[in-house]
């Protein structure tokens, strides 16, 4: 889990700048993709090649064989897809560092010259380094989830298309060096498609929480433009009114 830990603590550090589903797609990312992957994946999938066995002693023949089966191996397979997944929300981490950064220096300018005519005043975060989800911020969080989108559904299709979501036990290979048509043997199959169906199950669930939170998102900002609106409303008829009732008076 050492080699997760610089990553875990970059995505820790965009939990308090995002979503409340946002909070649960990063809690899915660290409990259910590093942590089973740190811990338990790397054990089942350490053997897929040496305790491979094949109906042949031709030198060379297992290699290319399981070259043939596997372009990719299933966990680093994973950790590309973790990290691509991971990158967007990266890019947002740096978009609101920037705003913080930016804003907590307009801050100092207003401390240190109260006098001055400065019409400009920080929009997206307060004195505590919290930010509030709206403006090029909301657009650059929704790029970003986006993006995850994109990205899920790519690996998932990549996925099938490369040895697909059951471990088949028996690999036929004919490649050279292999003297004939050989038939190799993968170590415990069983196990290993448990985890690959597992793993999908989960990039199935980020997927869906991703278009949940894009959904969320703009129900969020449309209810807020229509309490503004009614409060502006509000406010323009309520002169009207007292003026109304006074001329009557």
């Amino acid at each position: 889990m050492g080699e997760w830990g610089f990553l875990s603590s970059l995505l820790d550090k965009v939990q308090s700048h995002s979503s409340v589903v946002g909070k649960v797609w990063l809690s899915v990312l660290f409990l259910f993709r590093i942590m089973i992957i740190g811990a338990g994946a790397d054990k089942v999938w350490g053997d897929e090649q040496s305790k491979m066995v094949c109906n042949t002693k031709q030198p060379g023949c297992k290699n290319v064989c399981y070259d043939h089966a596997f372009p990719i191996s299933h966990i680093r397979f994973w950790v590309l897809q973790i990290i691509m997944v991971s990158t967007p929300t990266l890019i947002y981490l740096g978009h609101v560092l920037h705003v913080i950064h930016k804003e907590n220096k307009l801050r100092e300018y207003i401390n240190t010259h109260p006098s001055s005519e400065l019409v400009k005043v920080p929009k997206y975060s307060d004195e505590k380094g919290h930010v509030e989800l709206k403006g090029n911020l909301l657009g650059t969080y929704m790029t970003s989830i986006f993006f995850r989108i994109l990205l899920e559904i790519g690996f998932i299709v990549g996925q099938y298309y490369l040895y697909g979501f059951v471990m088949d036990p028996r690999v036929v290979c004919s490649r050279a060096p292999c003297p004939f048509t050989v038939e190799c043997f993968m170590s415990r199959p069983t196990e290993k498609t448990i985890f690959i169906i597992f793993m999908l199950v989960v990039s199935c669930v980020a997927l869906l929480l991703n278009v949940v939170e894009i959904f969320y998102l703009i129900c969020r900002r449309s209810s807020k433009r229509k309490s503004r609106t009614v409060s502006s409303t509000a406010i323009a008829i309520h002169p009207r009114v007292n003026g109304d009732s006074l001329m009557k008076k």
